[in-house]
């Protein structure tokens, strides 16, 4: 892939209403159902690696893993470091060959954020990689939210990041949630707009398990061109794998069941394709 490469797709997508899909990842199955579903679906994706998955593994691995699944398929594989509060973090994925980066800031004052932002964005600059930023808060993963006040992105905090460090891409929180929520998430188009508006980088939705196909294509319209997509995918895993197990845990061998296991992940990763790729008629 060509030096900025993914930066280009993600402006050409804002500007042509268009969307990727960034899929968390955990393993080399899990990111082989992604690829699978990619090829299917006839569109580029970018795996994902949480920081639990990055310390337990290495940036250097994951980016390997990638590597050996893109050999083997049509469509671009992206690889993004999700959600990182680790500037050192961010630095060590790009040295691996990360094609795209998160520096998280969005749970420190919006000076240090700013300061974390504008130093991975230096760093990244060489290497063409692509750096993601967040301001507001998305919910869920013990994210402490008191008011709408308190997670809805402030459009003038959004203005002064992306003028001062430069970032990419932007995650700003608008009322969508990481994980399953007991209802679809009220997602606070008014405030899109504005920001959208306000800015003209590409913007990121969060917490893609739980929200409707009609609000994804309404942001997608906005100026959303990355959406993120984790819980679902390594919510089947789980539950596929232990089924799975359980059938006679004492014959249990890894190939063996991951023949099922994968194709039940990848129709998963399929049908979130599918949602940004449809277009309903009302819209």
């Amino acid at each position: 892939m060509k030096q900025g490469e993914l930066i280009t797709l993600l402006n050409t997508y804002r500007k042509e209403q268009k969307c990727i899909i960034g899929f968390n990842i955990n393993d080399i199955y899990d990111l082989q159902a992604v690829a699978l579903a990619a090829d299917e679906a006839n569109c580029p994706v970018m795996a994902m690696t949480y920081p639990p998955v990055v310390e337990l593994n290495s940036s250097f691995l994951c980016k390997k893993m990638v590597e050996g699944i893109q050999a083997k398929t049509k469509q671009p594989i992206y690889l993004h470091l999700d959600h990182s509060t680790s500037v050192d973090m961010c630095k060590q994925a790009i040295d691996d060959g990360y094609h795209s980066v998160m520096i998280d800031g969005s749970q420190k004052s919006l000076k240090e954020n700013i300061a974390m932002t504008k130093e991975v964005v230096r760093y990244a600059e060489s290497a063409g990689v692509l750096v993601e930023a967040e301001i507001g808060k998305i919910m869920g993963r013990d994210v402490v939210v008191k008011s709408d006040k308190d997670f809805l992105a402030s459009v003038e905090d959004v203005r002064a990041i992306v003028e001062e460090a430069n970032p990419h891409i932007m995650a700003v929180g608008i009322g969508t949630a990481h994980g399953f929520t007991p209802k679809a998430p009220k997602i606070h188009f008014d405030r899109l707009s504005e920001i959208a508006e306000a800015i003209s980088v590409p913007l990121v939705l969060h917490g893609g398990t739980g929200i409707p196909d009609a609000d994804i294509q309404r942001s997608i319209k906005i100026g959303v061109a990355k959406l993120n997509v984790g819980t679902i995918v390594h919510t089947t895993y789980m539950k596929e794998l232990y089924n799975a197990i359980g059938k006679d845990v004492n014959s249990a061998y890894p190939p063996y069941l991951m023949k099922d296991v994968i194709p039940t992940i990848k129709d998963v990763v399929l049908d979130r394709l599918n949602a940004v790729n449809f277009v309903p008629a009302n819209l």
